[in-house]
């Protein structure tokens, strides 16, 4: 859902002219984070609407664009989302294409389903909540393996698996960044941007002069995904300490 991004924008303007007949919130499905970054790079909300986006936790991938009107505060917990609890035994590690494909096999389509944040006992499962309770009704196996699913009124967001890494760039440009946190040649890495194999924040760029700041998230095809947590002092040759996230 949303590949295109003239249909994109066009359905987030069906959504403030809904909001508008209605007088009341309407909301998207979820989207991933390129398609959030079309909206608030390319769309120009209208005077008179309260908007936010909202993925059922604080740091979501996957997230719903919320519209309210003006006259109601853009709030989480008017967001048609709900959380699900997937217990699964010890002996067996279930992976996020185990209990993304099971909700798959129920026929919900991928905008229904936000993120899916697998930790040792389990999963829980950001869900539309119109297929919520669908969903808890008729799981009973991931993986050919047997599992508990429940609602789950709150949870604790797992954190996710990442190592941090210092290294030593030419600067905070984007080419000399990628470099440094993957461990590649400049040329390397000048390549990856050119042939559109980097995003900054979700968004491709093909600028390898692209200024890098702290907390940005840079993703890079084959070879995974780092933020840029910190820069530090300079060498004795005016090279920079750097330290990135890895998320593996």
């Amino acid at each position: 859902m949303y590949t295109d991004k003239k249909l994109l924008l066009a359905r987030t303007q069906d959504l403030f002219t809904l909001c508008d007949k209605h007088c009341e919130a309407k909301f998207s499905a979820f989207l991933d984070g390129a398609q959030a970054a079309v909206i608030e790079d390319d769309f120009s909300v209208p005077y008179g609407y309260n908007t936010m986006f909202f993925g059922g936790y604080e740091g979501a991938e996957r997230r719903i664009f919320g519209v309210f009107p003006e006259w109601d505060e853009a709030k989480p917990e008017a967001f048609p989302i709900s959380a699900v609890r997937i217990d699964a035994p010890k002996f067996r590690t279930l992976t996020h294409r185990d209990y993304l494909g099971t909700l798959m096999s129920l026929g919900f389509e991928r905008s229904k389903t936000g993120d899916i944040l697998v930790d040792d006992n389990g999963a829980y499962a950001v869900l539309m909540s119109d297929i919520a309770e669908y969903a808890v009704r008729n799981i009973t196996k991931i993986a050919n393996i047997g599992v508990k699913i429940y609602k789950a009124e709150e949870f604790t967001v797992p954190k996710p698996n990442t190592m941090e890494k210092t290294c030593v760039s030419a600067s905070v440009r984007l080419d000399a960044v990628t470099a440094a946190a993957l461990n590649v040649s400049r040329a390397v890495s000048e390549n990856l941007i050119s042939g559109g194999s980097v995003k900054v924040n979700h968004r491709e760029t093909a600028d390898r002069s692209k200024q890098i700041n702290e907390g940005d998230l840079i993703s890079v095809k084959g070879y995974g995904r780092f933020v840029l947590k910190e820069t530090g002092q300079k060498t004795s040759k005016g090279r920079l300490h750097i330290t990135v996230e890895k998320f593996i």
